[in-house]
């Protein structure tokens, strides 16, 4: 990392202010002792240009210690997506960082970058690289974050694609409670987000619009434990303190409906020999909708921490 990245223009200054002072003395001080006027009392005015240099590149020193640490809390969130102690520790470390010296170093603005993405703010990662690109487009660290950011910006937009067809289906199946095409098809978006790449953060409230989906589909005892889980990260938010009222209340059933097909998928056929394949008839094929059996453990995402918001326009406020 560069010593005068990041440095204040101030700061820039007052350091070559400081050298030109600094080689002023060393001047004075040659011809003096050449003439035989050595005065030692001299020495004590190097003291001022040692200050000038020395300060802001005390002051940048500490700054990049600030962002080794980042980048150390960063690695441990991406190591352990639930580890909330973590998580504050980033958020409260960022926040002490000064941004006028951020704004000018494109190392600070890579390491902002990838600790929006690690609390799952991809949108505003995006904003804060690109910035970054834009102050040092050769950076190899800064091209790595954003294709790291991008990737994880389209898990996230399939993840939100798939919660929009969920909630279609629930509002039509309000209108028309046991339809079986629109359980299935909410079980089988459901088996689609169980197969999208992980880890992701998503919105408190679209975790809560999924923990409802699961426990349309039958699922009420997996549902509470999703919906248990978003309460414990964020006790206040509404739609989950909803949602859990309606589980206890049945209000669920009421207006989804509680009628499931009889037919089942199986999800893994048991491999046979070729004497058992012949006496074992081949089963018929089943032409009314069947529901999408789903394995509900493997629907497993990560929050985005509601303390993260704070760092949601950190760009704007520079």
């Amino acid at each position: 990392m560069n010593l005068l990245e990041g440095i204040r223009l101030h700061e820039l200054v007052l350091m070559i202010l400081g050298f030109i002072l600094g080689l002023v003395l060393i001047f004075v001080f040659l011809f003096m002792a050449l003439r035989g006027r050595t005065n030692l009392k001299l020495l004590y005015g190097f003291i001022a240009p040692l200050i000038m240099i020395g300060y802001p590149s005390i002051q940048s020193i500490s700054f990049s210690k600030d962002l080794i640490q980042i980048d150390k809390l960063v690695k441990k969130v991406n190591d352990n997506p639930s580890d909330t102690t973590a998580q504050r520790a980033l958020i409260e470390q960022i926040q002490t960082l000064p941004k006028s010296r951020c704004v000018t170093s494109p190392d600070a603005l890579t390491t902002i970058a990838d600790a929006q993405s690690a609390l799952g703010l991809y949108d505003s990662a995006k904003v804060t690289i690109n910035r970054a690109l834009e102050l040092s487009p050769n950076s190899e660290k800064a091209q790595q974050s954003q294709q790291n950011i991008q990737e994880k910006w389209q898990i996230l937009r399939n993840f939100e694609q798939k919660v929009d067809r969920i909630q279609e289906n629930m509002n039509e199946l309000e209108k028309k409670p046991n339809d079986i095409q629109l359980l299935d098809s909410i079980a089988t978006r459901l088996n689609e987000i169980k197969k999208i790449d992980a880890p992701v953060r998503v919105q408190q409230a679209h975790a809560v619009l999924v923990a409802k989906a699961v426990a349309i589909i039958g699922e009420k005892q997996a549902a509470q434990q999703i919906n248990d889980a978003i309460l414990k990260a964020n006790p206040k938010l509404e739609e989950a303190k909803e949602l859990r009222e309606d589980l206890k209340t049945k209000v669920i059933e009421k207006r989804f409906g509680t009628k499931r097909p009889n037919v089942k998928v199986q999800t893994r056929e048991k491999k046979s020999t070729t004497s058992e394949a012949k006496q074992t008839p081949t089963a018929p094929k089943v032409d009314a909708p069947a529901p999408v059996q789903i394995d509900i453990k493997s629907l497993k995402f990560q929050l985005v921490p509601k303390a993260a918001e704070q760092l949601k326009k950190w760009d704007k406020n520079n």
